[in-house]
């Protein structure tokens, strides 16, 4: 049978035992005298801490397609003082580079129904009332419903640009004032001169 008394008075029921070795004690007096005996032990070893997780690099970024590589920073162009000289000389220039640079900007949706909704209006009265009836031919309301099936494909970046492009030569051809095409063309003239320079560079 085995001992039912403390492990280190000997005399008293035990009731406890130490944490360390499990000998039985039966108060705390008992415990501190036996506490003693494990001074110098060495504690037990404190289990170690995971490593951090090694977390991936996430994939780099597709690169951006040909369309977008061949941009250019014309940031540098504002400062220019050949460029500040021109806005000088063509009092025109920068309406003409506000015009068509809001073109390269996405349109608020709000404006471009308002427009589709002009355009059908205008549409409807220039086919007037004459053959086919109301709505011209094709019957009652035919100008709207072809407003509606005829509508502008959705605004993308390239469509903006496109666009944008397509101001600039109608100003070329000569298709405005003679003023503005001065200016647009001398504009380009400096454009060619500062970034045809810049990619001659070696590794440019």
């Amino acid at each position: 049978m085995a001992d039912a008394t403390c492990g280190v008075c000997h005399t008293e029921p035990k009731k406890y035992k130490c944490p360390t070795c499990s000998l039985p004690y039966c108060s705390i007096p008992c415990f501190k005298v036996h506490k003693e005996t494990h001074a110098g032990e060495t504690p037990a070893p404190v289990a170690s801490v995971p490593s951090e997780i090694d977390i991936p690099n996430p994939p780099a970024p597709k690169p951006p397609p040909k369309y977008l590589q061949s941009k250019l920073d014309f940031s540098i162009l504002a400062t220019n003082p050949k460029y500040q000289e021109l806005l000088k000389t063509h009092p025109t220039l920068l309406s003409t580079l506000q015009r068509v640079y809001a073109k390269t900007i996405e349109p608020d949706p709000d404006d471009v129904r308002r427009q589709q909704y002009r355009d059908r209006v205008l549409n409807d009265r220039g086919r007037g009332r004459g053959r086919g009836g109301r709505g011209g031919r094709g019957g009652r309301g035919g100008g709207w419903n072809k407003g509606r099936n005829d509508r502008e494909p959705r605004w993308t970046q390239k469509i903006g640009d496109n666009n944008a492009m397509g101001i600039m030569k109608g100003i070329r051809d000569g298709k405005t004032s003679d003023e503005e095409m001065e200016g647009l063309s001398a504009f380009v003239s400096l454009v060619e001169e500062m970034y045809e320079k810049k990619d001659d560079k070696p590794g440019g």
